[in-house]
């Protein structure tokens, strides 16, 4: 069927067809010109032209639009928009929207026509590869078993039979290699569409699109170290394992190993994966200055990006949300994210998968520490692995807690892998003494200690759980208070707003930094989860840990004299009780039938080798290795986990299932990233208005205001009467969401504290 784009409506703003085609091609266009990897890689791996596919696509994915239905629809919402300028002249679509909130859109809305369905339709005698009639078919994120009634209502079974077909054709194979394959060739044209798309039509109602970069990197210094050159030197390995000391100079080192890779072809970008979104924020800052772009992806981000540019008035919100929505489908130059992220891409559960999981396969990945405790995590990485293998991504794994029994674990994921590179450079330095390893069951026990801190001005404190460290923090101002001193005390922890916890980083930073020490000026105790483990450049002379695993105790202790390898710093050890019991949470298991916890067997082979004296790398490396031996077999519940991720990658690799997960979600109604509980997001705010004019202005609230804590505790604030709950609508041209949110009630969240639940016993809230 002929279509007239030129007298054909696209957009309610008045855009024709015919412009807005041109518009999305030139911005395939602009993008292809930027991965010239990328195209290589698509012709070598599928054989057919990635580019040629993807112009054809961009000309034909919204001839639906001239269907009489829509049209009339869009050429009603397009007077109504004009009628409205005539009163407000200098408004703009956005201002139009806003002001309407949810009518905007409502003829189109109700027009009863998909116009992605109906392009299908319009092209059908053009035989378009399946490929291509996937990706408009999923453009616009309707490709989902939620909606196979809809395909079958507007009369388009036979092409929802043939993608279902399709799909079921490769899931019964159960050759995953040839899914990872199939999956690659279908999502290069349906995530490049995408792109493209989002880019046109933000530009044709002039709003901020990021710039297109290409990754460029120069090594600031004028020598390498010792774990830069060995990196350097052994850059084309598929899978490099590489064992190096804090303060060692990996992030140099990894950033050299991706410039070779991108040099040679292998990868278009680099994407850095760290064990938890806390830990992203000081890496993302240390080399931006070196790289010609970042992206930063987990909860905090947004209000990272957005306050860093403000201070220069360059970035508004609505940009900083789009260097978000760019750092979270991988995009960037170089993207800093976490583990779970990655992880949860393969689950395909949302249409943006598609786009994070093309643009992962043609990067070159860093994986910067991981939880080798954590057998849970483990597996699911080891699927991450074995499909990143199939994708041919190059992949550097880099650890000061590298066990070696993980060589044999990474081998069976098609990577060819022999042995852990080492720098041993500085392995003999004394690291730190261990002066003390003392049971303690509440704070006041150790008062002593906790007085020697304060004398000495300056200290961290590790708690295993949020609840002891408020109790740390209120009892050690109590300390303060009463001896008539003033010393600064920083309590860090998950239960802060993001922007909350921009400021107590800055806070760590301004008394416990690398600037501090160096000026003499240092002072001040700061007591921390697990989110301070490497996610703050912070030292101390002193520290009190609670007990954990040795990998988490070895990056815990990296943060003592930090900033003077002269010095040796003091260590005591903490053994956690609870009504008698050792308390090992989070490093273990709730038993709820025997209602006790069962330590993790990592933990409890720290505890029968962790002795008093004093530690280097070398003493650490030997006791990660025995802790972490071949002898022991995954439990069942780790790989039932990880089998799931894979049945979610097999089944789901075509059409989303009818779950719908949300943006910064990490697990599926099954499937888990980490073996911890549900969680979800309440709010410390009531929003100003119950409507919000799109996804992005609510994940601005979000942002701002939320905090994911486990669903329990949700449960226990509701039974408190803690929690108001709030009906909000989401509201835009193709549809109006209704959500409902719960809000905490004023006086039960500040700035200090964060959300403060002592009460009761809780299990694993970090």
């Amino acid at each position: 069927m002929d279509i007239n784009r030129k007298h054909t409506l696209a957009k309610i703003s008045g855009i024709t067809l015919e412009q807005h085609c041109s518009n999305v091609i030139s911005e395939a266009l602009k993008i292809c010109s930027c991965q010239p990897a990328t195209i290589k890689k698509y012709y070598r791996i599928v054989g057919k032209d990635l580019l040629q596919r993807v112009e054809v696509t961009c000309q034909l994915h919204d001839d639906g639009k001239a269907e009489p239905h829509w049209q009339k629809a869009c050429i009603c919402e397009r007077d109504r928009f004009s009628e409205w300028k005539l009163q407000h002249k200098d408004g703009t679509l956005q201002d139009y929207e806003k002001a309407c909130k949810g009518d905007v859109g409502s003829a189109i809305r109700n027009c009863g026509i998909r116009h992605e369905f109906f392009s299908l339709r319009y092209n059908e005698t053009k035989r378009l590869p399946l490929s291509l009639q996937v990706a408009i078919a999923a453009h616009h994120g309707k490709l989902g078993q939620s909606f196979k009634q809809r395909w079958e209502e507007l009369g388009m079974k036979s092409f929802w039979d043939k993608f279902a077909k399709e799909s079921n054709d490769m899931i019964e194979s159960e050759n995953l290699q040839a899914i990872a394959k199939k999956m690659y060739e279908y999502d290069g044209v349906r995530s490049l569409l995408q792109q493209a798309d989002h880019r046109a039509s933000a530009l044709e109602e002039n709003a901020y699109v990021p710039e297109l970069t290409v990754f460029s990197y120069n090594f600031p210094y004028t020598k390498k170290r010792s774990v830069q050159r060995l990196i350097e030197s052994n850059w084309n390995e598929d899978l490099l394992l590489v064992r190096a000391p804090t303060g060692a100079g990996k992030t140099d080192a990894a950033l050299l190993w991706a410039s070779k890779q991108i040099e040679h072809g292998r990868a278009e970008r680099l994407i850095i994966a760290m064990p938890t979104r806390f830990t992203s924020n000081a890496l993302s800052v240390s080399i931006a200055e070196d790289l010609s772009d970042t992206g930063l992806y987990h909860s905090s981000a947004w209000f990272n990006i957005r306050s860093e540019k403000q201070k220069n008035g360059t970035l508004n919100k609505y940009q900083a949300l789009e260097k978000l929505k760019q750092a979270r489908l991988l995009e960037n130059a170089v993207t800093i994210c976490t583990i779970d992220h990655l992880l949860m891409g393969l689950t395909l559960t949302r249409e943006d998968h598609h786009t994070a999981n093309f643009n992962l396969a043609n990067s070159c990945l860093v994986i910067d520490e991981a939880d080798f405790y954590d057998d849970f995590t483990q597996q699911n990485i080891y699927f991450l692995l074995t499909i990143l293998h199939l994708w041919h991504v190059p992949v550097l794994v880099m650890s000061a807690s590298l066990p070696q029994s993980v060589i044999q674990q990474y081998q069976k994921t098609g990577y060819k892998v022999h042995s852990i590179l080492e720098d041993t450079s500085d392995n003999l330095r004394s690291r730190f003494c261990i002066t003390a390893i003392i049971d303690y069951e509440d704070v006041a026990e150790i008062d002593d200690t906790l007085e020697k801190m304060i004398q000495k001005g300056n200290g961290i404190i590790y708690a295993n759980t949020v609840d002891r460290a408020i109790e740390y923090y209120n009892h050690i101002e109590k300390l303060i208070s009463s001896k008539g001193l003033r010393l600064p005390v920083i309590l860090y922890h998950s239960r802060f707003t993001d922007p909350d916890k921009q400021l107590i980083e800055d806070k760590l930073l301004k008394h416990l930094g690398k600037e501090a020490w160096q000026n003499q000026e240092a002072q001040g105790i700061a007591i921390l989860t697990q989110i301070g483990e490497m996610s703050v450049n912070i030292s101390a002379d002193f520290m009190l840990s609670e007990m954990c695993p040795i990998d988490r105790l070895t990056q815990r202790a990296g943060r003592l004299c930090r900033f003077n390898h002269a010095k040796t710093g003091d260590l005591i050890v903490l053994n956690p009780h609870r009504k008698g019991s050792f308390y090992p949470a989070p490093y273990g298991e709730y038993n709820r039938k025997e209602k006790k916890w069962e330590p993790f067997n990592a933990l409890l082979k720290t505890i029968d080798l962790l002795h008093l004296g004093r530690y280097n790398a070398q003493t650490l490396v030997e006791l990660i290795n025995e802790v972490y031996s071949n002898s022991e077999e995954p439990d069942i519940a780790s790989l039932q986990n990880a089998q799931l991720l894979k049945d979610n990658f097999i089944n789901n690799w075509l059409i989303r299932p009818v779950q719908k997960t949300k943006i910064d979600d990490n697990d599926t109604n099954l499937w888990r990233s980490r073996k911890i509980g549900a969680q979800d997001v309440v709010f410390v705010k009531a929003p100003d208005s119950l409507y919000f004019k799109s996804y992005s202005d609510f994940m601005e609230y979000k942002l701002l205001y939320g905090i994911s804590i486990p669903v329990y505790l949700i449960e226990r604030c509701r039974k408190m009467n803690r929690l108001n709950e709030a009906e909000i609508h989401i509201c835009s041209p193709e549809s109006l969401q209704v959500l409902y949110i719960s809000v905490i009630r004023e006086g039960f969240y500040n700035r200090e504290i964060g959300i403060d639940l002592t009460e009761g016993d809780f299990l694993y809230d970090m």
